[in-house]
């Protein structure tokens, strides 16, 4: 049985790391798609703006990209696309290399990729506001342990309610680090905009 493999663009680039893929979104919509009767394997690229799926069997383009918009739940429909032949190519070359490219059961490394990233953001960011750190490397470790716990959770939530999460875990994080004495100056900054990149939104 021939299987072909399918490149297709989706918008599930991290909101929090534009440079990689958002591990939490993309968990369930790889879920949905290794399920599928026509499907052998899903896998999502390190950037997060493409997938590739193999196929056990022929499907008309539209079939394929309604199947994948259907895993999305819907979400970025004008998005959803297969990347034509030209651009695929090198994208292929690469395929399925597990250093660009990640299944359901491995996504969870783009989360910790992610948990690390927004750490070091937050220290860096902790520090131009000039509240003394008494160890920057331990609590960058220890921040990036607490926010992988809940980036790696299997539980679907808006990104609202994610964000929250981590600004708690965060506030927790430097809590015992800092004292409570540093909490007002902390809670002057740590704002759902503190965990993400200086020019988003």
């Amino acid at each position: 049985m021939s299987v072909s493999v399918g490149i297709y663009s989706v918008p599930l680039v991290c909101e929090a790391v534009p440079q990689i893929g958002c591990g939490c979104l993309a968990k369930p919509v790889l879920a949905r798609l290794e399920v599928h009767p026509d499907i052998a394997e899903a896998w999502l690229h390190h950037r997060g703006d493409v997938i590739a799926i193999k196929w056990l069997r022929e499907l008309g383009v539209d079939q394929q990209v309604g199947l994948l918009r259907a895993a999305l739940g819907g979400d970025g429909d004008s998005q959803v696309a297969l990347v034509a032949a030209a651009s695929s190519s090198p994208l292929l070359a690469t395929f399925p290399n597990p250093s660009y490219w990640y299944q359901r059961e491995t996504v969870d490394q783009l989360s910790q990729e992610e948990a690390h990233t927004i750490a070091a953001r937050l220290v860096q960011r902790l520090s131009q506001a000039r509240v003394p750190l008494p160890d920057g490397t331990a609590l960058q470790c220890d921040l990036a342990c607490a926010l992988q716990e809940v980036l790696v959770v299997d539980e679907a939530m808006p990104i609202e309610a994610r964000l929250a999460r981590l600004l708690g875990v965060a506030r927790d994080t430097f809590q015992q680090h800092l004292g409570s004495q540093a909490l007002s100056q902390l809670d002057a900054w740590l704002t759902p905009a503190a965990l993400l990149p200086e020019d988003a939104g």
